[in-house]
C-alpha cells in the first residue's frame, strides 16, 4: 500500500468531485466551493488550494485552505499531514473540521500557542427535506419567508456585523463591518440570503453558506435580541428550506454549538436530526 500527499490541480477534479460525495454531509462547504470556482487557487471568493492524501492512487482525505483563509478539513485521520501542505506559506485565520481533525491541524500547524477568538465544539445535523415540519405562522400566513433583496442589505450587513460579534468573536472595527457588508452583498447577490417578515418588517434572516442543486446548507441564522424568544429563527430557517425545495433541493445541513441548547431544540422541532460532531476554531491574531 502506498501512500503521498500532493496538491491538486484541474485534473484531479473527478476523483476530487467522488470523494466528496461519498462523505457529502460533512463536505458542503469543500463540494460547495469546488462546484462555484473549481481548483483556482486564487484570492476570490470560493478560490482556494487543495492538497489530498492518495492511498494507492485513491484520494483518502483533503484539506483546502480557502480565498478567507480558512482550512476547511476531510482529512480521514491525516489532518496532521495535510494541513501543512495546503496553508505552506500562507496565514491561516481558522480551522473547520471534525474536532479531531481540527486539533491534528492545529498542532501540525504549530498553531498552539496562537490566541482565538472561537474554540467551538459543535452539533452536525441533517434533515431530509421531505420531513420538514413548518411552524405554525409560516402556514398560516402571520409571517412568511422571502429571498433578500437590494433594499435590504443596509439592515442585513448590520445584522450580519452583530452576529461575528456575537458568535465569531470579531472585533468592532470599520473592518469587521466592511467584511460584514461584502458577505451579505455576496450571498444576496447569489440568492443565498433570507429574511423572514412580519407583515413587512423584517424580524430575522439566514443564508445558504454553501449550497449545492440538491442539498444546502444553512448558516447566519441571525434574530435581534429584542425579537427573540418568537420563533422566528424556526421559522425563517424553515421558509430558507421551502425555497431550496422548490429549486429541487432534497437534503438540508446546519451545525450548531453544543452550548446553544435552543437553537438545537428549534433544528430538531424542525426535523434536523444530529448525525456527528464538528469543531470551529478562528484564531484572534
Amino acid at each position: 500500500m502506498t501512500t503521498a500527499v500532493r496538491l491538486l490541480g484541474d485534473g484531479d477534479h473527478p476523483a476530487l468531485d467522488a470523494f466528496l460525495r461519498r462523505h457529502a454531509p460533512r463536505a458542503m462547504f469543500l463540494r460547495s466551493n469546488l462546484a462555484q470556482s473549481g481548483l483556482i487557487d486564487g484570492v476570490h471568493p470560493y478560490q482556494g488550494r487543495y492538497a489530498a492524501l492518495f492511498r494507492d492512487g485513491t484520494i483518502d482525505g483533503v484539506a483546502a485552505h480557502y480565498w478567507n483563509g480558512l482550512v476547511i478539513l476531510l482529512a480521514g485521520g491525516h489532518a496532521g499531514a495535510l494541513a501543512p501542505v495546503a496553508a505552506a506559506g500562507r496565514h491561516v485565520a481558522g480551522l473547520i473540521g471534525l474536532p479531531e481533525e481540527v486539533a491534528a491541524a492545529r498542532t501540525a500547524l504549530q498553531a498552539q500557542a496562537r490566541p482565538v477568538r472561537v474554540d467551538s465544539r459543535e452539533g452536525l445535523f441533517r434533515l431530509d427535506l421531505a420531513r420538514l415540519r413548518l411552524p405554525a405562522p409560516l402556514q398560516d400566513g402571520r409571517l412568511h419567508c422571502r429571498p433578500a433583496a437590494v433594499p435590504d442589505l443596509t439592515l442585513l450587513a448590520g445584522w450580519r456585523f452583530d452576529f461575528d460579534v456575537a458568535m465569531n468573536g470579531a472585533a468592532e472595527t470599520a473592518a469587521a463591518r466592511a467584511d460584514a457588508q461584502e458577505a451579505v452583498e455576496r450571498w444576496v447577490a447569489e440568492g443565498s440570503q433570507f429574511v423572514l417578515c412580519d407583515g413587512n418588517r423584517p424580524v430575522a434572516g439566514c443564508c445558504f453558506n454553501a449550497r449545492l442543486p440538491d442539498m444546502v446548507q444553512i448558516g447566519n441564522v441571525w434574530t435581534p435580541p429584542e425579537l427573540r424568544g418568537r420563533g422566528h429563527a424556526r421559522a425563517v430557517v424553515a421558509g430558507a428550506l421551502q425555497h431550496a425545495q422548490r429549486l429541487g433541493a432534497t437534503e438540508a445541513i446546519l451545525f450548531t454549538g453544543d452550548d446553544n441548547l435552543a437553537a438545537q431544540r428549534a433544528y430538531v422541532a424542525l426535523g434536523f436530526q444530529r448525525i456527528g460532531d464538528y469543531a470551529i476554531l478562528l484564531f484572534a491574531d
